[in-house]
């Protein structure tokens, strides 16, 4: 069994990094530390102030339009409605 090339403890979980065979302890470690510096070094998000431009408020401006192009179709046929369809010539 691979060890934590931090603590010597047996290695459990793999990070993006070297070494990235670590101990639990250890990758908890790693993820809160990346998180807290994206979270510092991330633009504040706008949205109250005007057009926002991060990734999430993009997101789900599209999954807003997606659901209201959906909703301006109406349902979908069901099984057993017949349509017509033209024939290429």
């Amino acid at each position: 069994m691979v060890c934590c090339a931090y603590c010597g403890e047996p290695a459990t979980l793999k990070i993006v990094s070297n070494p990235e065979q670590v101990c639990l302890e250890h990758a908890l470690e790693f993820w809160t530390g990346l998180l807290d510096y994206v979270r510092d070094h991330s633009d504040p998000c706008v949205k109250h102030e005007g057009i926002c431009t991060c990734r999430a408020c993009e997101e789900l401006t599209l999954a807003f339009l997606r659901a209201r192009a959906v909703a301006a179709a109406g349902p979908a046929p069901e099984d057993h409605d017949r349509f017509q369809i033209r024939l290429a010539s």
